[in-house]
């Protein structure tokens, strides 16, 4: 499916900014990683333990009916990207290089211990993949669930381009974001996540209406949306014809609730 910025980008760089958290506390534990706090979720027991990363804009309690079965046959973590739901902003949130290495920091800190699966939903895919490339003596399985894999961007001039088919300069040629695509408030929890139960979807509109409150379209930049169109054009070197399987025998499980792409759509 082709995405198309910057709805994406509005959810994916929303920052909290000194907001209270006392109305409702973080599930899991605030561990600190050098001078700023992301919030870490685990829960059950054994190995490997499982990894699960949130999409754009997303958050640790969206795997809220996942997490606890999981838990039930191993060890499984949750978590909040910076500038995500209880976790501390940090320079450059959202880009896939700050992500990986938060990431890593958290988990060392935390005490988790490697081998990981990790599990990456939406824009959550490229993250992990990220992560297995730069660390891969530490992933023991992939699994993408509707990960992103056709990610567009509408820049100046109407023209429409995958983001990957689009020049840095014209990436960058769209930032500041104007002002409208902030939009009205939320109001209510949208699909997929209305299916939370109640007192989560409370939490998560709450969440919702705090990034809400705190984003400013004119301070956001280009450099996420560059370091997700690097990493893309990164996977497609390593499958150019002729070269090894980057994967080799790695375990890797795809996971799509919609129909494939007709193949006239599909890189």
């Amino acid at each position: 499916m082709l995405g198309v910025i910057p709805g994406l980008v509005l959810a994916s760089q929303l920052h909290v900014h000194g907001e209270p958290i006392q109305r409702y506390p973080p599930p899991g534990r605030l561990i600190d990683i050098g001078g700023r706090k992301l919030h870490l979720h685990y829960t059950g027991s054994g190995g490997p333990t499982i990894i699960l990363m949130a999409g754009g804009g997303a958050f640790s309690i969206d795997w809220a009916l996942v997490q606890p079965r999981v838990a039930e046959i191993t060890r499984v973590c949750s978590y909040d990207r910076a500038g995500l739901a209880w976790s501390d902003p940090g320079p450059a949130d959202e880009t896939v290089e700050q992500t990986i290495a938060d990431l890593r920091t958290l988990l060392r800190v935390g005490g988790e211990k490697v081998p990981y699966v990790l599990v990456g939903a939406s824009v959550g895919g490229i993250f992990i993949r990220a992560y297995q490339r730069t660390f891969p003596d530490e992933v023991a399985g992939l699994v993408f669930t509707n990960s992103t894999n056709r990610l567009g961007r509408a820049v100046k001039g109407g023209k429409v381009g995958l983001l990957w088919d689009l020049t840095e300069d014209e990436v960058r040629s769209t930032f500041p974001l104007p002002a409208s695509v902030k939009g009205p408030a939320p109001t209510r929890v949208g699909e997929p996540f209305d299916r939370l139960p109640s007192d989560l979807r409370a939490v998560r509109l709450w969440l919702d209406v705090r990034l809400w409150e705190t984003w400013e379209p004119a301070k956001v930049g280009p450099e996420s949306t560059l370091s997700w169109r690097k990493e893309f054009l990164q996977i497609f070197a390593e499958t150019d014809a002729g070269k090894k399987p980057p994967l080799d025998a790695l375990p890797v499980i795809v996971v799509s609730s919609g129909p494939p792409g007709a193949e006239s759509e599909r890189e």
